[in-house]
């Protein structure tokens, strides 16, 4: 199904939010999420959190850990159906976490899940790993320390 308006302008703001983050300010990328008991993150620095409870702080948490930095998105995926959406892409750039002098790159891989809430659409769950090389299939259980 096609996305429609208000989900494009709900994704741009997203991802401006995103923006603002790396900077050191989660303040907009906060007002996009719903603030239920079952919102998840899988963040970029491991771990998990669940619940409005856990993921607020855990997002200024870790909007605190970044000074300086710029992120573009590879749309890689998109879509919705009714009250529910997803987003799949890349998030390439720049970023300088507040222990550091020089800025480092980032790419990650991130999946948002969103609905709409109240006629207003919502981040509901974000997972964002680090990009790596592809490897063979075989070659992943023996990385993985399983044989």
């Amino acid at each position: 199904m096609p996305v429609t308006d208000d989900f494009q302008q709900f994704i741009d703001q997203v991802q401006a939010g995103l923006n603002q983050f790396v900077t050191g300010n989660a303040a907009l990328f906060k007002e996009q999420w719903s603030h239920a008991n079952d919102v998840t993150v899988f963040g970029g620095f491991g771990g998990y959190l669940r619940g409005w409870e856990q993921v607020g702080p855990g997002l200024d948490l870790a909007s605190a850990r970044f000074r300086i930095g710029h992120l573009a998105f590879e749309l890689l995926a998109l879509g919705m159906s009714g009250d529910l959406a997803y987003s799949v892409w890349l998030e390439k750039g720049e970023v300088r976490a507040v222990e550091r002098e020089e800025p480092n790159p980032v790419e990650l891989r991130v999946t948002h899940i969103y609905r709409r809430e109240g006629g207003s659409w919502k981040v509901t769950h974000r997972h964002a790993d680090v990009t790596t090389g592809k490897i063979e299939a075989t070659a992943a259980p023996q990385q993985q320390g399983l044989r």
